[in-house]
């Protein structure tokens, strides 16, 4: 007989409370049954792989549930489903199953393989949530971003705003003396100017505020790790200049910066172009269905904001006025189907 055991409970989500409308809760639960939105991310490792994977596929099988009840219940028009367990994979997994990120042998395979069985599981999701399309209907499958693997340890912003002489903190603590600090690393990768006039405890003159911003890029680019003799930061802009990556209003640093991926730990600080290990940072786009050219490889780039206008532009919808993003015509098997759509109403 054993002499311990070990209770695992999964998430307990609410019946009802967190759908819009109302009523779409209690529907669920009534229709489908209890939802599972957290397939115990936060306790893999407390949890052993198989437990979590066996939660994984039961939250896949619930989002499929759920849509293919919203579906064939009401009609829709756009149907939109997001699992997250990619995102989980990258941080739980995909980090150390290359060799350079310094895992033994055993963490290496074991973390292959998690890397395997969450994409099996997204595509088994994607596979019956494709009964619900008809040869009218467009599926796209797409991402936020990608992932890749770790080889360093993460640069932490402060400590280098710190040591080049950027942020100052009051005697025998960890808080920041405003008085004595020039700029501070804020969100992922912004870092504002303590900027008088504007900040409340400003101590940077605007006269010098474009000095500020050069000496800020110029520490960043000659910062070098020292554990590793590297330099970690691959790219510093002005705000003026990120414009041309698409960051601008007043929520953008003062300076934004790009970090290489073997120093980031994660994906928030890199840029989206970067490939890695046998990971990269370029999100999925995959497009199929009515009126999209089939098994084409795209040649031009493809950005996250190109996705709304592209499906605007397919079903017919109005096209959003503050939209900054492109139609993906290399897509599409007549770029100008609105056009050929009047010239036969016209004969």
């Amino acid at each position: 007989t054993a002499d311990a055991f070990e209770l695992f409970v999964p998430q307990i989500w609410p019946r009802e409370g967190y759908t819009v409308p109302d009523e779409i809760a209690s529907e669920i639960d009534k229709e489908v049954g209890s939802f599972l939105q957290n397939p115990a991310r936060d306790a893999l490792g407390v949890v052993d792989d198989d437990t979590y994977f066996e939660l994984l596929e039961y939250h896949h099988q619930r989002l499929t549930d759920v849509a293919q009840h919203l579906a064939q219940s009401r009609p829709w028009d756009v149907l939109m489903v997001e699992t997250h367990a990619p995102d989980y994979t990258s941080h739980f997994f995909l980090s150390q199953t290359d060799e350079f990120s310094g895992a033994d042998a055993g963490t290496i395979e074991r973390c292959r393989e998690g890397v395997i069985r969450t994409y099996a599981s997204v595509d088994r999701m994607i596979g019956r949530l494709m009964d619900l399309a008809d040869d009218q209907t467009v599926v796209l499958i797409c991402s936020d971003h990608g992932g890749t693997p770790n080889q360093f340890r993460a640069v932490d912003i402060a400590q280098v705003l710190e040591e080049t002489g950027f942020i100052a903190y009051k005697e025998g603590t960890r808080e920041i003396n405003w008085s004595k600090t020039r700029a501070v690393n804020v969100g992922l990768v912004h870092i504002f100017i303590n900027l008088k006039g504007r900040d409340p405890d400003g101590v940077v003159n605007p006269t010098d505020y474009e000095s500020t911003q050069q000496e800020i890029i110029a520490a960043l680019h000659t910062y070098r790790d020292k554990e590793t003799g590297r330099y970690p930061f691959s790219l510093a802009l002005t705000k003026a200049d990120a414009e041309m990556v698409n960051l601008s209003g007043d929520l953008v640093g003062d300076v934004v910066y790009a970090l290489r991926p073997e120093f980031d730990g994660a994906h928030g600080k890199q840029l989206p172009s970067v490939s890695f290990g046998i990971g990269g940072q370029h999100s999925t786009f995959i497009l199929s269905g009515a009126g999209v050219r089939q098994g084409v490889p795209l040649q031009r780039q493809v950005r996250v904001v190109d996705v709304a206008p592209t499906l605007c532009y397919l079903l017919g919808l109005p096209m959003p006025d503050k939209v900054e993003g492109g139609v993906i015509y290399e897509a599409l098997e007549d770029p100008n189907w609105h056009l050929t759509v009047i010239d036969q109403l016209k004969d």
